[in-house]
């Protein structure tokens, strides 16, 4: 088949994936399947070879990323359970003071998006905000953007949430860096959040009476303490960058031999999740709940984003085949196209489209890997641009969206305004940092 061929089945391919996921709702992960098999039809590949380089795809994608987003997820159900989440918050609304506390709001949310997938952090969250919101007299509005936004930015740009992860593992980016430049990123869009929720969402909105009879009812709730709350997030994190930076200027040394098991992100992971379940559940940790249920709990939520992970790289799969990814980028080159924006646009317009920002680091990840050389970008820059862009626009096809309103009491048109314009702030303030951060040199 012809390279204008291959290039306008993908095309086809993309659109239909995306149309099917719109327009009809269809899961992501079957629209992924069915449309990867459509690929491999059109462009040619012998009917005898489709399954094999399907499996291929999602088996070499999927290898690195599984066990990772599994203990990503249980580390955030033991923070869920355990009250961490709320002890982080309140601690942080004592630090920044009364008049401050929309910073609180977004800080502790931007934190609890690491680990915690970002929904749960808006449900977790929303009674303590509810009550803050009446006790300085402000809209919900404003504070249930900021909530909601500030966990949206880490959970697109910072590992161990599954589209980081995933856009790591299929751009070729070590976690060790992956996390702290996505840490640097997300701070810009975070600021543009909250000066958003303050400036922007002025129109008064209160919390729902529910949330608040909540917050009575738990108020005297034991919490743990703000420190051993945070430790198992913050000690794995430290282990994987340490591993990369031994790496780096003591390779082969003992010290980062033993580092290179324990700073991996699999151990990493795990020692924060064992650290959390004995130091957060009060001696309960020998329980079924904490040693089974827990865990069953997250493989489930970790099942959806491992196979629409492992689906778009079937899909890319065919692609790197074919050979026609180099062509593609060729081709935006030699038209002038800024190359860091051919991984922004495509990642902006799945996800608005879709509402998935996971499908839309995935299989933009997937797409541009094999036209990075080409392009000229690297691949920590294009992981950055695509997670960035992947925060674009939430609105009615995302789940994000309608927790938020829902939860905040917002109405659509609120919503719109304050979730949505709010979290296209963050995108483009993290794009722009990327793009600066690529125009230097730095990444």
């Amino acid at each position: 088949m012809s390279t204008t061929g291959i290039i306008i089945a993908f095309v086809i391919a993309i659109v239909i994936m995306i149309f099917l996921i719109a327009k009809f709702h269809m899961n992501a992960v079957m629209s992924l399947l069915i449309c990867s098999m459509g690929l491999g039809i059109a462009i040619g590949t012998p009917f005898a070879d489709i399954m094999g380089v399907i499996n291929s795809g999602f088996s070499s994608t999927i290898k690195s990323i599984a066990i990772i987003i599994l203990l990503g997820s249980l580390l955030g159900k033991i923070l869920e359970e355990t009250g961490a989440a709320q002890s982080l918050t309140l601690w942080l609304v004592k630090v920044v003071g009364k008049k401050n506390v929309i910073w609180a709001i977004g800080i502790s949310a931007f934190i609890l998006g690491v680990p915690v997938f970002s929904d749960t952090v808006t449900i977790l969250l929303i009674p303590i905000v509810s009550n803050l919101a009446i006790e300085t007299g402000a809209s919900m509005m404003s504070y249930g953007t900021a909530l909601a936004v500030g966990a949206q930015i880490t959970h697109c740009l910072v590992a161990p949430t599954p589209g980081p992860v995933a856009g790591a593992a299929l751009l070729g980016v070590p976690l060790g860096l992956a996390i702290p430049w996505g840490l640097v990123v997300s701070v810009p869009g975070l600021i543009g959040t909250i000066f958003w929720a303050k400036v922007g969402c002025k129109e008064m909105v209160p919390p729902k009476a529910e949330h608040l009879e909540i917050y009575e009812a738990n108020k005297d709730m034991k919490l743990p303490g703000v420190g051993i709350s945070v430790m198992p997030i913050v000690l794995p994190v430290v282990l994987i960058i340490f591993n990369t930076v031994l790496d780096t200027v003591a390779n082969g040394s003992a010290i980062a031999n033993i580092f290179a098991f324990f700073g991996a992100a699999e151990p990493a992971l795990l020692i924060g999740c064992i650290l959390a379940a004995i130091t957060l559940t009060e001696g309960k940790w020998k329980t079924k709940v904490v040693l089974n249920d827990w865990i069953n709990v997250a493989m489930e939520a970790s099942a959806m984003p491992v196979f629409v992970t492992g689906c778009g790289g079937a899909m890319a799969q065919f692609i790197k085949d074919s050979g026609v990814s180099d062509v593609i980028a060729q081709a935006i080159v030699d038209a002038g196209f800024p190359a860091l924006l051919v991984p922004i646009v495509l990642s902006a317009i799945i996800h608005v489209v879709t509402g998935s920002s996971t499908l839309a680091v995935s299989t933009t990840g997937a797409l541009v890997a094999p036209m990075l050389t080409t392009l000229g970008i690297s691949e920590l820059s294009a992981f950055l641009a695509v997670c960035s862009a992947a925060l674009m626009f939430k609105h009615g096809n995302s789940s994000a969206f309608w927790m938020g309103c829902s939860l905040s009491n917002m109405s659509f048109p609120q919503g719109l305004k304050g979730i949505g314009i709010g979290c296209t702030i963050a995108s483009i303030c993290c794009c722009i940092t990327t793009a600066i951060l690529f125009a230097v040199g730095v990444i």
